[in-house]
This record gives structure tokens, sequence and C-alpha cells, in this order.
């Protein structure tokens, strides 16, 4: 027997199914997920947008996504209600950093975990949607779509078939999120993802019986605005500076 317990979640699942209003985020909770490192280190954990729900009476379903700076880029700011606020622009993960791949400035975060009752992901339906088209208001029919049952049960996500904790850190500039892999992800409809363009990009993660009904829904939204004009003036500033003290002591 099924034990929901924040009735909003279903009324959330089912607006998500049909299309309508997909864009508006849909949590139980927004605010620290301390359990989270969404397969990283020094990832935040403090602005998240959680979903939980108690199935089968013993088992709690806990699903999350959050959108976080990559390596040293700026932090992301957010409403407090499930939409994050990016800058534009891509690097190799700003200063400090020793990555040598290009990436946008921010990464979609995402975590599923199933707790008690003996089962394990692959008991589950679970879908991680992402989004390469900065229109506003995208429906999940043009959005990518990444099965991430199936990838747990092929073992392609770090972790084996009997696991009951999933999470990672995807930057969208990556050229996997955009390849289909037949039974495992279906590449959004626009592509390919430009980090330099400026709108919203949508993301939710949905969970299911299998071969039954919709249990649970999680979404934000990243909105990506234009690097503000005195962030741009600044490194120049301090560029000819640096300049101008190399002429002087020379």
């Amino acid at each position: 027997m099924r034990k929901v317990i924040h009735g909003f979640s279903v009324t959330a699942a089912a607006v998500l199914m049909s299309g309508g209003a997909f864009a508006a985020p849909i949590f139980d909770v927004f605010g620290p997920l301390p359990e989270a490192t969404f397969g990283g280190t020094g990832i935040p954990n403090d602005s998240v947008a959680v979903s939980q729900q108690i199935v089968d009476g013993s088992t709690t379903i806990t699903i999350a996504l959050s959108a976080t700076q990559r390596f040293f880029n700026p932090p992301l700011t957010n409403d407090g209600a499930g939409t994050y606020f990016a800058q534009a622009g891509s690097n190799t993960g700003g200063p400090g950093s020793t990555s040598s791949l290009e990436g946008a400035l921010w990464n979609a975060n995402y975590f599923i975990d199933v707790d008690g009752g003996g089962r394990t992901i692959t008991d589950y339906a679970f879908n991680l949607f992402y989004d390469f088209d900065p229109a506003f208001d995208n429906g999940p029919a043009g959005l990518g779509v990444g099965n991430v049952t199936a990838a747990v049960g092929a073992g392609v996500l770090g972790v084996g078939p009997l696991a009951t904790r999933v999470e990672g850190s995807e930057n969208m500039l990556f050229g996997s999120l955009a390849s289909n892999v037949p039974g495992l992800q279906t590449a959004p409809a626009f592509g390919p993802f430009d980090p330099n363009a400026v709108g919203e990009y949508n993301f939710a993660i949905t969970v299911e019986r299998i071969g039954g009904f919709a249990i649970e829904t999680v979404a934000m939204d990243v909105q990506v605005v234009p690097i503000p004009a005195a962030a741009v003036l600044f490194p120049s500033a301090l560029a000819m500076l640096g300049w101008v003290r190399r002429r002087r002591v020379s």
C-alpha cells in the first residue's frame, strides 16, 4: 500500500505528464540536503529542490535536483523556490581549476535514494529530464531523457544493479549528453547546447513503480543571464593595472 506524505506531489506529477506549466519548479522542500555529494567533492548542497515520498509502507524514495557553479566559477544564486540563476559563458573551470575540458559555467546536479523495504533503484523507473533549448516553458516532449534505472542496471553510472543511491553532476556542454544511446538516453530535440545563450533550462526527475503509476516528480529551472558589465570590466581593469605596474617596474 502506498502512503503519500505530500499530497502536492501527486498533482505535480500529473502536471508534468500533461506537459502543462512544466517550467514551474516542483518540490516538497527547498533547502539543505546534507547527505548529497552529487558525486564530487566541494559541490554545494545547501540549496536543493527535494521531493520525498514513502512507497509500499517502508520504502522512502528521495529525488533531488540543484544547480551549482562548475569548479571555481561564480556561485549561482536562487530565488529560494527552485529557480537558479547562472551566468552565460564557458571555460575550463575558472581560476585555479586544473580541468582541460571546456564547459558551461554551471552544472546540473541530481540525487536519487531508495531507502528501506529491501528495494533498490532498479525496482523503480527513474528518468532524468534535461534541456538544451533556452526558450522558456519547454515541455517534456523536447527534453533529453536519461533512463537512470537502465543505466544503473548496466553499471554505467559507477554503481551496480543493487545500488540504492546514485548521484552526479552534469555539464550541458559535454558531448555525452548530446548523444542518443539506445535504451539509456535520448538526446534533446533542440541542440547543440550553447553555453552563451541567455534563457531558461528545465530539469526534472520522475519516478514510477515499474508497471504501475507515477509516484513522484522533482523539477527545477536554471535561468542563464548575461554576465554583468561590471564583471566583464573588472578583469580588464586588473589586467590594465598589471600592465601599468609592469611598465613602471621596467
